[in-house]
């Protein structure tokens, strides 16, 4: 009975486009122009739909203790509908209501709100779910959009008519007041009969609910509780738009009654109670001639009307903030203006701290704004993140498999003329380092005494990944071998880490911050610092212009390489925000974007990129010391080894 309804209101809404567009437009000319634009703007509304209802609901995903709830009960519901597992969301208010969205079975989405999840019982939020996912089962949600579509053609044309009302009094003045009724009740009545096909739909669902269920009083009860809410009229979370999606119309009664997308609560609590359960919950079927009708339906009225809209669904903006380690602000910076003039739905907020700093402002909640994408310089940091965020949480931190987006490696520099002192074989090396520490001035390593004090610079090991980094390889140094949690428990190694702490003054929070320290300050004042590759290439221009001689870079053999990775976190970021995320990740990676990063000094992640071919590489500018291939490459010390080593920094004296 509801397919022929179904039918039959929607072809009366297609004859009625078709007499509405014959009368306003006179012509059939205007009538395909019109047909031709609209039909563009239904398929944008249907292929958007969803992202379209859960951004406006600021939808989220289940919180574990939500997910405990609801994930066996919708896996359960969704084998015996034989359809696939849609995406769940839990919408933040205290008005209880559900709705199910997307433009077939394979791109759908289910969402309750909070307010239900406390108002109803474990049984009724079931029903709840089966009449959602018997929506999604029928396609619902491709019928009223060509019923919705349908109606706002005929408003269109409507207004195009009336518009045009004045050339066709001129042609035939006899003919106008009849003309005038037609545009004004034609929206109307397109209206009514909208509604009239999502009431239809309503009645189907709840039937299909209570087949999947069995249970056809929990979803009653559940019609009845949401529908004594009184609350849910006056809440702010809702919208007229939106109602046919809802499980109960907040917007019903009164005169609403006549443009309601849902039927009586009543009547539906009738059809319910008026079922009787069978012996067991049946899996739900579709017969094959009803999927020939439904698609017939579908095809034959799309065709028919080519889905006109009265507007189209606007692009919906994301803002995606990227805390990124100070190492690749530039490069980000330099991309953000090109990726947001490509991706114009999508605005990037950058965000740059120290990489260890920013995994623990992340897991301590210390930041005053909500991380989408987390970039620290080395990769080990983020595996370290998502084990402190599961050990605390116990849930997934991130959206998929954190990505690589730059290559980088440790080095040192050094002012030309203390380089050749210090190192007069031009090859780092650790233990004259740590000579000069201990001697503490020029004088007393071969160079002049007017040279004054030896100054080193690294970073905090407590809030920045290079000092770890540039402790582990001098601590590899002096052991001999590859360094372990175990093996950092050394006198020798506390004497050493006592020794640097006590030669480095306020070290700064990040690389690039040192880095521009180093060159503000010049010789005398900053002598050696060990900083990433990418930025000692891409300052040594600055440091060229700032001082009498740029810096030397030395490669330290073995070092270590980092790749700046990112991943899209879970806490607080909807699907729609990382889904836009993921595209700005996958900007970054493609081989255009990542010839910027090595114009910035990166290696690249994209085997397709080559350091000496890409336009005004460092690599190819003659910058002392610079090398194609580095010398040696050690593994990254594990997050144990790294912390540590800020534990040993924190303990000495």
């Amino acid at each position: 009975m509801n397919f022929f309804k179904t039918f039959a209101l929607l072809t009366l809404l297609t004859g009625l486009l078709v007499l509405i567009g014959y009368i306003a437009l006179g012509n059939i000319l205007g009538a395909v122009i019109g047909l031709s634009i609209a039909a563009t703007f239904n398929f944008l509304a249907w292929f958007y739909s969803d992202q379209a209802a859960l951004t406006f609901y600021d939808a989220k995903p289940p919180t574990p203790a939500q997910a405990k709830l609801l994930e066996p009960m919708l896996k359960r519901l969704c084998q015996r509908a034989d359809l696939p597992l849609p995406n769940l969301y839990v919408v933040p208010t205290s008005t209880p209501n559900a709705f199910a969205t997307g433009r077939d079975p394979h791109h759908a989405a289910v969402a309750v709100t909070q307010g239900l999840l406390d108002l109803l019982s474990v049984e009724e939020i079931e029903g709840v779910i089966a009449h959602e996912l018997s929506h999604i089962k029928h396609r619902d949600t491709l019928t009223l959009t060509i019923a919705a579509t349908l109606a706002g053609g005929i408003a269109l044309l409507a207004d195009f008519g009336k518009w045009g009302s004045f050339r066709q009094m001129r042609l035939n003045p006899t003919a106008l007041p009849g003309l005038l009724l037609t545009l004004m009740v034609a929206p109307m009545a397109a209206l009514l009969l909208q509604m009239s096909i999502s009431r239809s739909r309503e009645f189907a669902a709840d039937a299909g609910a209570a087949q999947l269920t069995d249970n056809p009083e929990a979803l009653a009860t559940s019609l009845e509780k949401l529908s004594a809410q009184k609350t849910q009229r006056n809440s702010s979370t809702l919208h007229l738009a939106f109602s046919p999606l809802l499980i109960i119309n907040p917007f019903a009664g009164g005169w609403f009654a006549w443009f309601s997308t849902h039927p009586p609560t009543a009547a539906r609590v009738a059809q319910l109670r008026s079922r009787k359960p069978h012996s067991k919950a049946t899996v739900m079927k579709t017969p094959q001639s009803r999927l020939v009708r439904r698609s017939g339906l579908s095809i034959g009225i799309f065709l028919a009307a080519l889905g006109l809209t009265y507007a189209p669904l606007p692009g919906l903006n994301q803002t995606v903030v990227v805390v990124s380690g100070t190492e690749l602000q530039e490069p980000l910076q330099a991309l953000e203006a090109k990726f947001e003039q490509t991706h114009p739905q999508i605005q990037l907020d950058l965000k740059f701290q120290g990489s260890q700093d920013l995994v623990n402002r992340y897991i301590d909640a210390k930041n005053d704004f909500t991380p989408t994408v987390l970039i620290p310089a080395n990769g080990e940091l983020i595996a370290h993140l998502g084990e402190r965020w599961q050990a605390q949480n116990g849930s997934e931190p991130f959206y998929e498999l954190p990505q690589p987006i730059a290559k980088t490696s440790l080095v040192a520099i050094a002012w030309a003329d203390r380089g050749k002192v210090l190192f007069p074989n031009q090859q780092f090396d650790w233990n004259r380092l740590e000579q000069a520490l201990q001697k503490g001035n020029w004088g007393e390593i071969g160079g002049p005494s007017d040279w004054g004090s030896f100054d080193l610079l690294i970073t905090d090991p407590t809030r920045s990944n290079s000092a770890q980094l540039t402790l582990g390889l001098w601590a590899e140094s002096q052991l001999g071998s590859s360094v372990t949690a175990s093996s950092l428990n050394s006198p020798n190694l506390d004497a050493l880490f006592s020794l640097v702490k006590r030669s480095v003054y306020q070290p700064p929070r990040s690389t690039d911050t040192l880095l521009q320290e180093f060159i503000a300050r010049g010789p005398n004042q900053a002598d050696v610092a060990t900083v990433y590759e990418s930025i000692a290439l891409h300052r040594w221009q600055q440091s060229a212009a700032s001082q009498a001689e740029p810096y030397q870079i030395y490669y330290i053999n073995p070092t270590v390489e980092t790749v700046s990775t990112a991943a899209i976190v879970r806490r607080d970021v909807s699907q729609n925000t990382a889904n836009a995320a993921r595209q700005f990740l996958d900007f970054l990676t493609a081989p255009e974007q990542q010839q910027v990063f090595v114009q910035y000094g990166f290696r690249p992640v994209n085997p397709a990129v080559d350091i000496q071919s890409t336009p005004n590489s460092p690599w190819m500018q003659n910058i002392p010391g610079a090398e194609i291939t580095p010398p040696g490459v050690a593994s990254t010390p594990d997050q144990a080894t790294l912390s540590e080593i800020v534990r040993l920094w924190q303990r000495a004296q």
